[in-house]
């Protein structure tokens, strides 16, 4: 039975055909002459290798439809070659020097102290210049790392808004939720008003809940929360972890979401880490905050640290490499085993081209 339903299937399924099968032909027969069909040509972004031996004729205008060897019928593709009728993806990486800052300390315990001494001078000169402080979190053990601000008694919280670079599209007391691991690692043990914490939206779909929580923050008003001649908003500093694959908040390697957008707030309906919902800040947003510290500790992080600040990457590939602050302060928080990939030895830091293949040192 088996080799008789083979056999049907390869009976029943459509043979391939070339586009000289696809594409009408007049013969000579019926006193018309024969027009060639044009080729089209492909884009210039696209390297084509030729000729393509498989098609002598070109790339079909058609394809798919046959059986496939588990009997499923194979989708059919409409494509007219490699780079037609495409809009490829444009990843920017903004113009100009950009204030970054590398800081290696000893172990993650002195790492956590300093970037409670970074988020309380952040505090300070935000609530000195327009009265409050905006601090977007983000999830992972980022917030384990601010532990130590709750010893700290040289900062005025009750200016704080709390905001979030990410959050998961999931019920407030849901264990997968940002909002929740913020509130047991830290809001529960400093006294920001509960109402200054923006939450999302419960109960909604991503795009409902990214809509509503732009909305939030545009809500704050231009005294805590100014808006820049682009569009976007101002937040006084953006903590960010960096994943294995080099994302950011909710930014994953080659997504529509690691891209300029004016967009303040973006949804996610496919995250390649659970859970699939998310919102995000999008990179604009991030990109024009006035701080934003990148925290990576542990062995863990060697390999991405030594890939983000030494190796450029193919354009997309690396959201973390797209993190550039155009008017604003970009602060790298290591410990030694996660700099230990590092060749700072090597580094120039008078400006200078760096050794590593296609990369330019930062202006540390």
């Amino acid at each position: 039975m088996l080799a008789a339903r083979t056999f049907q299937s390869l009976a029943q399924r459509p043979s391939i055909a070339r586009s000289s099968a696809l594409v009408p032909r007049a013969t000579p027969a019926n006193g018309t002459q024969q027009v060639p069909a044009r080729k089209p040509e492909p884009s210039p972004r696209i390297n084509v290798i030729s000729p393509v031996s498989q098609w002598p004729e070109g790339i079909p205008p058609a394809m798919g439809g046959h059986f496939m060897e588990s009997g499923a019928a194979a989708p059919l593709s409409q494509s007219r070659g490699p780079g037609i009728d495409t809009t490829p993806p444009i990843y920017t990486y903004p113009d100009g020097d950009v204030d970054v800052s590398v800081v290696i300390h000893e172990t993650s315990d002195h790492a956590a102290k300093g970037l409670a001494d970074l988020v309380a001078q952040a505090s300070a000169a935000a609530i000195k210049a327009h009265g409050a402080f905006t601090v977007a979190l983000s999830g992972g053990s980022l917030v384990k790392s601010l532990a130590p601000l709750a010893d700290r008694s040289d900062i005025d919280f009750s200016k704080w808004h709390v905001l979030f670079a990410d959050e998961r599209n999931v019920a407030h007391d849901s264990p997968d939720s940002n909002l929740l691991a913020a509130r047991e690692g830290l809001l529960s043990k400093i006294p920001v008003p509960a109402e200054q914490v923006l939450a999302i939206r419960e109960g909604v779909g991503a795009a409902l809940a990214a809509t509503h929580y732009a909305g939030l923050l545009l809500n704050l008003g231009p005294g805590v929360l100014p808006v820049t001649d682009d569009g976007q908003p101002r937040i006084d500093l953006v903590l960010l972890g960096v994943g294995p694959d080099g994302h950011v908040a909710s930014i994953f390697p080659n997504t529509p979401e690691a891209r300029d957008s004016p967009d303040w707030v973006l949804p996610i309906t496919n995250s390649p880490k659970p859970p699939p919902e998310r919102i995000t800040l999008s990179l604009s947003a991030i990109n024009a905050a006035a701080n934003v510290a990148i925290v990576a500790l542990g062995q863990g992080k060697a390999e991405i640290v030594q890939r983000v600040l030494e190796v450029q990457s193919l354009p997309g590939a690396l959201p973390a490499q797209l993190v550039r602050p155009k008017h604003g302060k970009l602060t790298w928080v290591l410990d030694a085993e996660s700099a230990k990939e590092l060749h700072v030895a090597d580094w120039d830091l008078s400006g200078r081209k760096s050794p590593f293949h296609r990369s330019a040192v930062p202006n540390l």
